[in-house]
Parts: structure tokens; sequence; C-alpha cells
């Protein structure tokens, strides 16, 4: 048996009370959630597949069950899928029947607007995505449309929170004060297999600024990260620059160390050199 010293007792003490005051903290916020989507009623859930709105589809259907919560997906060139795969894997964990789902079909690509790529890009497809949203849901007779935005999500730059602020969406995680960190601790707590799913937005994102954005472009980038994928880089992405000649790798994690030092990279060259990039860039900073 070890014997610890005074002082490493109070250590372990020390973190077993942070832990618990951190538990206890989620929980509690995790219950003011509960609360404020059970004084809706019933609500439509804008899903994507990642945690957060996952997370907060179990919040949902914790709250009022599933005959008050229908859930709402887009469908589009701008998610692989991947993307798509794993969302339907989510929705089949947390038990949504078929009568629950409305899903709509978007084409962003016919949208000037959209296409031309400007810094107001994720405004005008979250702008006519929610107000697609906004129409099934009244249609259902349900008017409060939920999304999965966070506190974090306010430290950045997101065109998208200005559409969705503009036309009421309600944002329950950001009301309850979650972080992504406790939404992860949450999710994983209540069994979400997606609790660790890194981040991902749209394919969209992948390029340059004021580069029209085309879908032979998107069906690249998608065709690139499933191959990283393939090869157990998880939370990759891969951004073509402006002349589609050279690319940027970003890899999660240690995975930059990995790339670098193992066989593997001569695979990956040779795999992007076959499909026209000269040189093959890795950002030396990690994605979180």
């Amino acid at each position: 048996m070890v014997s610890l010293s005074s002082a490493d007792q109070s250590s372990f003490y020390l973190v077993l009370t942070s832990r618990k005051e951190q538990f206890l903290e989620r929980e509690k916020k995790f219950t003011s959630l509960v609360d404020t989507i059970r004084g809706y009623g019933s609500v439509a859930v804008a899903f994507s597949g990642g945690v957060d709105s996952a997370f907060l589809l179990h919040a949902a259907l914790t709250a009022l069950g599933g005959e008050k919560v229908i859930v709402l997906r887009c469908l589009s060139e701008l998610v692989s899928q991947r993307e798509r795969n794993n969302a339907n894997k989510i929705l089949n964990e947390l038990g949504v029947t078929q009568k629950q789902k409305r899903e709509i079909e978007l084409h962003p690509l016919i949208w000037p607007e959209f296409v031309a790529n400007t810094p107001d890009r994720c405004y005008f497809c979250k702008k006519r995505m929610y107000q697609s949203f906004q129409h099934i849901s009244e249609g259902t007779g349900c008017t409060v449309v939920l999304d999965g935005s966070n506190v974090d999500d306010l430290k950045s730059h997101r065109p998208g929170f200005r559409a969705i602020h503009e036309l009421g969406i309600q944002t329950p995680l950001l009301d309850a004060r979650l972080h992504k960190d406790e939404i992860r601790a949450l999710a994983k707590f209540y069994s979400l297999s997606n609790h660790d799913k890194p981040s991902n937005s749209c394919l969209a994102t992948r390029l340059p600024e004021g580069q029209p954005i085309k879908r032979t472009a998107l069906r690249l980038v998608e065709k690139c990260e499933d191959f990283l994928l393939s090869r157990d880089f998880a939370g990759c992405r891969v951004r073509p620059g402006a002349s589609m000649k050279n690319v940027v790798l970003e890899l999660a994690g240690n995975n930059v160390e990995l790339l670098v030092t193992s066989p593997v990279r001569i695979e990956i060259m040779h795999f992007f050199q076959s499909l026209g990039f000269e040189k093959v860039l890795i950002d030396l900073q990690p994605r979180g």
C-alpha cells in the first residue's frame, strides 16, 4: 500500500473537491437548460450532427419527450457524405423517429451572395437556412426553433450568429452559460457517442475568401479530408490555395508530429500530387 504525505493528501483532496464542484456546476446548468426548454412546450431543434446540437437535442428530449420535439436538418452540397452518415448515427442513438425528422434540401451554390465568398458568406447561408427552418416548424404548430450556439461561440467572429439573432432563434445552451468543454463533459456523462467529435464546419469554409465557391472545389476538399481521415488523422482540415496549386493541411493534437515523422507522409504527398497539387504544406499550429 502506498502512503501519501500530508501535502500529497491535501493536493489529492483539492483535486477531488474541484472536480466535484465542476460536476455540480455542470449539473446545475443542465437542470437550468432542461427547465428552459420545458417552458417552451414544444420545440424544433436545428441539428447538424456536432456535439452541441446533439447535446441540445438530448436535453430537449429529456425535457419534453419525443412527441414534442421536431428535428430540423439541412442537406446541401456543403455537407460531406461522411458528416451526413455521422449525423444519422447520432439520431438513431437518440431514438429519433422518422416522424420527428424534417429535412430540407438547400442549394447555396445558386445563391450569388453566397458563391461570391465574402466575409458575410455564413450570414447569408444561415439566414436562408433558419428562415426555412422557421417555415417548416410553424407548419407543425411549433413556433420555437432552437440552435446549439454556446458561450465560446461569442469569442470569435461568427456572421452566422448574427442571422440567428435577427430571426429570433432561441439559443438555450448560451442562455444556460454553457461552455464547449462543459457541453463535452455532459455529453460524455449522458453517453453521447460524439462527445469528443472535433469541431467542424461546412466545406465552403476551407476555401479562401473572395474565391468563388464551386462544386468541384467542395468535392475536392471532401475527397482530401476523407483520405486523411482514413489514415487516422481525425479533426483535419484541408485548405487549397487560391490558385489550387498549393494546399495547407491543418491537423489536430499531436498529428502534426505524427505526419512529419511517419512514413505515411510519402503516401499523403503522392495522393495530393495525383490530384494536381504542386506543394503540400503543413500548418504547424495544431487545431484546437
